[in-house]
């Protein structure tokens, strides 16, 4: 019986011959789902030279029929718009040039002016430190719209 045991040729399977595989396109889409999901959930909708400087909205704890409507007026007159280039340390408004340490008083200025639109053209020459006292004193200035534009 030993003997039979050795005898027996050991049984060989034929190898398949190697087959091309074909380019898959279903990892392809699935990167490119993720990607536009990512953008799509990290992007603004809302233009970045609309800042909301003011307060729109009522107190917390408050509706916005409980706010009391203000008196009516007159129609304003037309709107003052005044367009100014920020600069490292200055303003220019025109061919004027304002130090930033002048800026509450340039500011009153267009107050006394009912100035209601001010745009802000941002220069490569500014720093944030300069966009930052800007937005500062034009805050609490009562200017209905501040649009800064970047150049």
């Amino acid at each position: 019986m030993a003997e039979a045991l050795t005898d027996i040729a050991p049984l060989r399977l034929p190898v398949p011959a190697a087959r091309r595989r074909g380019f898959a396109l279903t990892p392809l889409a699935d990167v490119m789902f993720q990607l536009l999901l990512f953008f799509m959930l990290t992007s603004s909708l809302a233009p970045y030279a609309l800042l909301p400087l003011s307060a729109a909205g009522p107190s917390a704890g408050q509706t916005l029929r409980d706010t009391p409507t203000p008196p009516q007026s007159p129609a304003p007159p037309a709107e003052a718009q005044v367009i100014w280039h920020l600069e490292r340390g200055e303003i220019r408004a025109g061919q004027v040039r304002i130090p930033l340490s002048a800026l509450p008083e340039a500011v009153a200025a267009l107050r006394r002016d009912a100035v209601s639109d001010l745009v802000v053209f941002v220069t490569r020459t500014a720093e944030a430190r300069d966009l930052a006292l800007l937005i500062e004193n034009v805050q609490d200035s009562g200017i209905a719209r501040v649009q800064l534009v970047g150049t």
